[in-house]
């Protein structure tokens, strides 16, 4: 979607999340005894940011500073798997690895988190080297990120050269802040305060549109910037730009976590930007992008495939089957049972429902197969099916039940779900196991296969039958 060069500086770190089984309180202390069941390493941070733009299809490289220590490899490696293989990553004495350690449940309730914050000192002495070996380097870029989360691998010389040099090459500068006095950052291209943020930079809370827009368009031209974004959450973003100032509603989603949604913002931002993209436009596909990652639990990676899925109009439910193969990788880590149903739901009705409904219950996650309009002809005839596999696809993603759907074009979904590996194959009472295609796949797995019941005399063709009788 984005293929351009990319640099990303910043406080890199390691977020760690190690997830068990609680069913006891431990004797020697009133706290929760956590019998381990995986863990999984992720980049955090700016790290976060990297692997976001990588995910768009941006060549990233990513400066930052780490320590001579076990985390720093496992960050490496994490960085590694997200497509982030240009590292710029400097190591010093007395340096340690930033990570985060989060113990959670089952149920993904956290129940402690551990910090390893390192020694600013170190970081700040360091950050002079860093600063030497990455403007060089700007030259072959298309924009910048400064991804600030106030650990000291950002001092303020190290802003001022960066968004100096950045002003001379005129490549878009795009700043995720964390220090409480804005100045620091004046003469970059946009800077991406979330409403907190602002507020605090501001000196008095932000309550309604007009104060907001105020104080965007006060900051933007107290720091000569080209635009102030500011990111409210629920309340969707404030532009202010020379040209006045925009409203942009947030997307209607589920918000299941909003962490590295800042990251997600500032990500999209510099991709457009350094593809030419005008700043309004720019904000609005973030925005899209946002809604997409609030709406899964942790921190969520968004996809160039889904994103543009979105940007369409689709529900970012719609997923691609390279998408879907990699959310249900990720739900898989972290101990959530995928279900599997599949059909074509040509004309949506309560037995649908209730079939799904069903199938949701038997795990964490229910993906859903649905026969593209291909399939559909191929399987029921040429007037088939009666509404296309666009607007199936949105209604299928419109029920609270469904959490992913994927559209094939095969006769059944037997290849789907060697790809998917779902955990438990559902399909309507109407079949038997050995007529359930994929269910071979999912037994040999040791997955389940389940037959849900069905609603007597609710089926797309006797609704058929019953319309044409009374035209």
């Amino acid at each position: 979607m984005f293929d351009i060069p990319v640099m990303v500086v910043g406080d890199v770190m390691l977020d760690r999340h190690v997830h068990g089984y609680v069913r006891r309180i431990s004797p020697e202390a009133p706290v929760p005894v956590v019998s381990l069941a995986g863990e999984v390493d992720t980049p955090g941070g700016a790290g976060n940011v990297a692997a976001t733009l990588a995910a768009l299809g941006a060549r990233v490289t990513l400066a930052g500073l780490v320590g001579p220590d076990a985390e720093g490899e496992r960050l490496r490696q994490a960085l590694r798997t997200k497509g982030v293989t240009r590292l710029a990553l400097h190591e010093g004495p007395g340096l340690e690895t930033i990570s985060k350690t989060r113990i959670l449940s089952e149920g993904r309730q956290q129940l402690l988190r551990l910090d390893r914050d390192g020694d600013r000192a170190a970081f700040a002495e360091a950050s002079g080297a860093m600063l030497d070996s990455l403007l060089p380097a700007l030259g072959e870029v298309s924009a910048v990120v400064l991804a600030d989360y106030e650990k000291g691998a950002l001092t303020p010389p190290v802003i001022r050269a960066i968004v100096e040099e950045c002003r001379r090459r005129n490549l878009p500068c795009v700043i995720d802040p964390k220090k409480a006095e804005f100045s620091v950052y004046s003469g970059a291209t946009v800077v991406t305060p979330n409403l907190l943020e602002a507020e605090r930079a501001a000196g008095r809370p932000l309550s309604g549109d007009d104060a907001v827009a105020s104080a965007a368009s006060t900051m933007r031209q107290a720091l000569r910037l080209d635009a102030m974004l500011i990111t409210r959450g629920p309340e969707g973003m404030t532009l202010s730009t020379p040209s006045g100032v925009v409203h942009i509603p947030a997307q209607v989603r589920d918000v299941a976590d909003v962490t590295g949604a800042g990251d997600t913002v500032v990500s999209v931002l510099a991709a457009c930007l350094g593809s030419g993209w005008e700043l309004a436009e720019a904000c609005r596909l973030a925005n899209v992008a946002a809604g997409i990652a609030v709406s899964h639990p942790g921190t969520y990676v968004v996809h160039a495939d889904e994103l543009a899925t979105a940007w369409r109009g689709l529900s970012p439910k719609v997923l691609s089957r390279e998408a879907a193969r990699r959310r249900l990788e990720q739900a898989r880590r972290h101990g959530r049972k995928v279900v599997f149903t599949n059909g074509c739901f040509d004309i949506l009705h309560a037995g649908h429902l209730a079939s799904l409904e069903g199938s949701r219950r038997l795990g964490d996650l229910l993906v859903v197969g649905l026969n593209s309009d291909v399939s559909v002809r191929g399987l029921k005839g040429d007037s088939r099916p009666v509404i296309g596999q666009e607007d199936r696809a949105r209604m299928l993603a419109g029920l609270a039940c469904v959490d992913a759907v994927v559209i094939f074009d095969e006769p059944t979904p037997y290849e789907l779900i060697r790809e998917l590996e779902p955990d438990v194959l559902a399909k309507g009472g109407d079949y038997t196991v050995d007529q359930i295609a994929g269910a071979d796949l999912v037994l040999a797995r040791g997955g389940r296969v389940v037959t849900v019941p069905l609603v007597p005399g609710l089926s797309t063709t006797s609704i058929l039958e019953r319309s044409a009788r009374f035209p």
